[in-house]
């Protein structure tokens, strides 16, 4: 599997820190997620791109997008992927979001109550990407979601169907046990990916080679300097303060 990296924008810092990203920078796909979560998202995340920082944007296109946010991400030159979500509520506190083992019980539960069905989330998603198509005017870069759904396996497929529909070149597969990271969502990620595999049939699913999530590494420096051969995506919120300050000085 590979994915193509767009080049970052020339931007003036410390010198230092050039040389720092420039040795770095061909590896890794910087996905900033949540896009019309928040105003505040939204803002931080545009200065990110204007920045440089930014290779993909994950857009919540049921989220609070103004026009000329739109236009802003149009004319960025980033790609544009969708993040699909399954119930379309925004929690503005995401400090006081739950830990991933209560995400998990909480998720099964309502796929358990019927709350959430893969009809359903097969309707709702392609009503997602239809909407992408308006406002934006062409169909997403790429597909990625919300908490990671589409990696449940029968939403995956639903995710692989809409790829083919609308020939989205780029979905969110990589691994994430490559990494020195130990979290409960990362080997989840990894168990599931392994039982998808065999939705993308022979010639596997366009992604980058690894997956990781900003809030899982620990050391950046030591991340960095370890960086595996092929593509390493991660995936950062810029909404938190921690993760833009991380991302604007580190990326």
């Amino acid at each position: 599997m590979g994915a193509k990296c767009m080049s970052y924008f020339v931007t003036e810092t410390n010198p230092i820190m050039i040389a720092f990203q420039e040795s770095h920078r061909q590896k890794l796909i910087v996905s900033a997620d949540d896009f019309g979560i928040s105003p505040r998202a939204n803002r931080n995340i545009l200065y990110l791109i204007s920045l440089g920082k930014i290779n993909r944007v994950g857009i919540m296109i049921n989220g609070e997008i103004s026009s000329k946010e739109a236009s802003e991400l149009i004319h960025s030159g980033v790609k544009l992927d969708i993040h699909l979500d399954i119930l379309h509520k925004f929690d503005n506190n995401r400090k006081k979001r739950f830990g991933a083992f209560l995400r998990v019980i909480e998720f099964l539960g309502k796929i358990l109550t019927g709350k959430v069905s893969t009809k359903k989330v097969r309707v709702d998603w392609q009503q997602q990407v239809e909407k992408f198509q308006t406002i934006f005017g062409k169909y997403p870069d790429g597909i990625n979601s919300h908490e990671h759904v589409h990696f449940f396996p029968p939403f995956f497929k639903v995710a692989l169907k809409l790829q083919e529909k609308y020939t989205i070149p780029y979905i969110r597969f990589g691994d994430s046990i490559k990494m020195r990271h130990h979290t409960i969502i990362a080997y989840i990620l990894h168990l599931l990916r392994i039982i998808n595999k065999r939705a993308c049939g022979e010639d596997g699913c366009v992604s980058s080679n690894y997956l990781v999530s900003l809030d899982w590494i620990k050391n950046i420096d030591a991340f960095i300097n370890i960086l595996p051969d092929g593509k390493t995506e991660i995936v950062c919120h810029p909404e938190l303060a921690e993760e833009f300050v991380k991302i604007k000085e580190y990326f």
